[in-house]
């Protein structure tokens, strides 16, 4: 029997192109409290052998949230790194900045990204969301 990720391969199943967007939803709710990043890697295999940039731009995204809500800044920079080779493509360079927003870390450089509320409502706003999932997940051990 083949070690499959605990998801469903979205590839093997017709007429689930919506598959990748629930599984880095599952992601993303997990965050924090995952024990290993195994399904993540198999998803971003997949995402890339179907080049849809788009998902693995949410996908790593959503990486960045696991390792923000654990501390882990290295591993944040590793994520934004990614962030940034798939902005060099032509979209989602703001996701990079949302990593560093989430982490509490600073911008580099002066963002290209214009923010309605401008950068430190969005900054403080992506903060709290990790703060928060920090706080639930203390709350529950």
């Amino acid at each position: 029997m083949l070690n499959r990720p605990p998801f469903f391969s979205w590839r093997t199943r017709p007429g689930r192109w919506g598959a990748p967007t629930v599984q880095v939803s599952a992601l993303a709710r997990d965050a924090g409290t995952l024990a290993d990043l195994d399904s993540a890697r198999a998803l971003r295999a997949e995402i890339r052998a179907a080049g849809i940039t788009s998902a693995e731009a949410v996908l790593e995204l959503a990486i960045a949230l696991h390792h923000a809500v654990l501390g882990e800044y290295d591993k944040v920079l590793t994520v934004i790194g990614r962030l940034h080779a798939l902005a060099e493509r032509g979209d989602y360079a703001y996701y990079a900045d949302i990593a560093q927003y989430m982490a509490g870390l600073p911008l580099p450089a002066p963002s290209p990204a214009t923010w309605l509320d401008g950068p430190d409502a969005v900054r403080t706003r992506w903060r709290q969301l990790v703060q928060d999932r920090q706080t639930r997940i203390s709350e529950h051990r």
